[in-house]
């Protein structure tokens, strides 16, 4: 796995001035370690395709002869940022700097990022146009060059239009990753034509049943069902598309991750590939039930009409498991087989 353009040049942006408890801590000899999480994480700045382009980016703290580490790239949903998805995802940050893993969340060139497919189907005032491709090409390569990044252990993923994203660059970069992960998150009809992965790739989905605006079904919905703006595989084709790109022999029984929440709170079936070539995972984790939402907490009036999260994720630890690991099922325990019908 090699990144043969040459890197972009970069710019890190300080973060703003702390005061209190935060400045004593970046004064101490943690400081490495504390000042992440004090500031939200570094600002990196590159220029890519004349663009500057902006991510919060999480270093391990630096150890003797440590070398490069596993990177995670983890692209927002419309409408979002870099930034806020890595708050939602805490305490992510916390625990990748104690596995030593290095996370980058991206800011997409506008409100979505362009992932060639429901960017040509949203309305021009929210039509994503730059080239998010090339940056996250130019991404990784800075920090592969400056050593924060090993090239053989490059993790992607995403939420929503982020996890399109992420399974556009899987479809052709897989030669460069190690896997790829998508919250609600379906592939284009196109992708039987367009999507030829370079190898096999460890690859996990996870998406709600009752979503409002992924649908399970694949049509891709404004909120309230006002329109519908794109019909997309749907949750079950998708994940028979990246069976069949893994090469996969078969189906695992269907078994439940354990549970967290109460009886009437959404539960959660994992569906794995069997057979798959070189062993790689092939994962689908149907939440019953559950909406447009990462992960359950909040619950105003808003976020009701993006339905409901299962308590039974935590959706930051699960990509680390993944990336750590994408060889096992996160977060499996040792439940019977589910006797229900399997996607």
């Amino acid at each position: 796995m090699t990144f043969t353009n040459h890197p972009p040049r970069v710019r890190r942006v300080p973060g703003p001035r702390r005061s209190g408890p935060c400045r004593a801590a970046a004064r101490a000899a943690a400081a490495a370690l504390l000042l992440s999480a004090c500031d939200g994480g570094t600002r990196f700045s590159l220029v890519s395709q004349g663009v500057e382009r902006r991510a919060t980016v999480d270093r391990p703290a630096a150890r003797p002869a440590a070398g490069p580490r596993p990177l995670l790239v983890v692209l927002h949903a419309g409408l979002l940022s870099g930034a806020s998805t890595r708050g939602e995802l805490e305490p992510l940050p916390a625990m990748a700097r104690r596995a030593g893993v290095a996370l980058a969340f991206p800011d997409a060139g506008s409100l979505f990022w362009n992932d060639g497919s429901l960017s040509r189907a949203l309305p021009r005032a929210l039509s994503a146009e730059g080239d998010d491709f090339g940056f996250l090409d130019a991404l990784i390569a800075s920090l592969v060059a400056d050593g924060a990044a090993d090239p053989a252990a490059i993790h992607i993923a995403g939420v929503s239009n982020g996890g399109m994203m992420a399974l556009r660059y899987a479809c052709a970069r897989a030669d460069r990753l190690a896997s790829v992960a998508v919250f609600m998150a379906t592939m284009p009809l196109e992708a039987e034509r367009d999507c030829r992965p370079a190898r096999p790739l460890p690859v996990l989905m996870v998406a709600g049943t009752a979503d409002p605006v992924v649908r399970w079904t694949g049509e891709v919905e404004l909120l309230g069902g006002f329109a519908t703006l794109q019909r997309r595989m749907s949750v079950p084709a998708s994940f028979g598309f990246w069976r069949r790109a893994n090469r996969c022999a078969g189906l695992a029984p269907t078994r439940p991750l354990p549970r967290r929440g109460r009886g009437s709170e959404p539960d959660v079936l994992v569906h794995a590939a069997s057979g798959c070539a070189g062993g790689v995972q092939t994962l689908l984790y149907e939440v019953r039930g559950g909406g447009h939402r990462l992960s359950a907490g909040d619950d105003w009036t808003l976020l009701r009409l993006l339905g409901r999260a299962t308590p039974d994720i935590e959706p930051g630890a699960l990509l680390l498991d993944f990336a750590l690991e994408p060889g096992r099922v996160p977060g499996l325990g040792a439940g019977r087989p589910h006797a229900g019908p399997g996607p």
